[in-house]
């Protein structure tokens, strides 16, 4: 079936396509033709990275695949069942581990797009308080995966893009009711960011974390990246930190830390082949690094979780 064709089936009956341009996935969503939301299943062999955001609330259910989440200044790892609530105009990004060599693994992902109009005027409406409540709550973010309710409607969320217009819409709107009396939903981000308005400032931040997003077990030159993007490094480095709320450093430091607890979970090489794997040229600068943000050491982490594998059962 041709590609022309493939899209024009989609427009017909809403779906998504995933088109495969110069060996990247680029994810083009299409409109539901019958409702006033968007419904659908993204499916990909990886998530590439895409800071972006938009004025629609989004609530993304990862079904398969690891990686990390970006949302305003949070940098967090994600797994199956991760459940999301965004608020509108929130800066995001997902992006998934490198699939392995032959791998044939998707990343998968229930992802819905509404507004507080796509309900008519049922959120304004006194019973429906506490959805509202939460919708402006979810404008730093909500996090329902490790959450009772959240693990409840992950079902219906995975059943929610086949259902006929109404029923999704009456299925989502029950949805939010649920994780709004969900009272360990956890706030994601700590402060607001300035929304990139400008295309030129939007595609220098998609290339400048795409580029660190490569390149974060290397050492990497600034000055290089700075000439790359046609900026100072000094204005590199402002420029960053005014986008995603944190210094170049920092984030790099979080990208690194996110491999490490993909070698030390799914592999036995010694902490020391970790450290320089991900890019860290000093040990102790990387047990510091990962205590900061795990908490613990990389042994002790590693020790933990051999432990609680141990415990479960067969």
């Amino acid at each position: 079936m041709s590609q022309l064709r493939s899209i024009e089936i989609a427009r017909k009956t809403g779906l998504a396509v995933v088109l495969c341009v110069s060996m990247r996935a680029r994810f083009e969503k299409i409109g539901e033709p019958n409702g006033s939301f968007t419904a659908y299943e993204r499916v990909e062999r990886e998530f590439p990275f895409n800071w972006h955001y938009h004025p629609e609330s989004e609530l993304t259910l990862i079904v398969e695949g690891e990686g990390q989440r970006l949302v305003g200044e949070t940098l967090c790892d994600y797994k199956p069942g991760d459940l999301v609530l965004l608020g509108p105009n929130l800066p995001h990004s997902y992006r998934s581990w490198p699939a392995a060599s032959g791998s044939h693994k998707a990343n998968r992902a229930i992802v819905i797009q509404f507004s507080k109009e796509s309900f008519g005027g049922l959120v304004e409406l006194p019973e429906m308080a506490s959805v509202a409540s939460m919708l402006k709550r979810s404008a730093m973010g909500l996090v329902f995966g490790d959450t009772k309710t959240g693990k409840e409607v992950s079902s219906r969320l995975r059943q929610l893009p086949t259902l006929a217009p109404a029923r999704r819409t009456s299925s989502l709107l029950s949805v939010l009711v649920e994780l709004a009396e969900e009272p360990d939903a956890q706030t994601i981000a700590t402060e607001m960011l300035p929304l990139l308005c400008r295309v030129e400032d939007r595609r220098r931040i998609d290339q400048i974390c795409s580029y660190l997003n490569q390149n974060f077990d290397r050492e990497i030159d600034f000055s290089d990246l700075a000439a790359t993007v046609h900026m100072s490094q000094a204005c590199l480095c402002r420029f960053f930190r005014r986008a995603t709320g944190r210094t170049m450093t920092t984030y790099i430091n979080q990208l690194r830390i996110g491999a490490a607890v993909q070698l030390l979970v799914n592999s036995d090489r010694s902490i020391l082949d970790i450290a320089f794997n991900v890019g860290f040229g000093n040990y102790s600068n990387f047990n510091r690094q990962f205590k900061s943000v795990k908490g613990s050491t990389p042994r002790v982490f590693r020790q933990e979780l051999s432990q609680s594998q141990s415990s479960s059962p067969n």
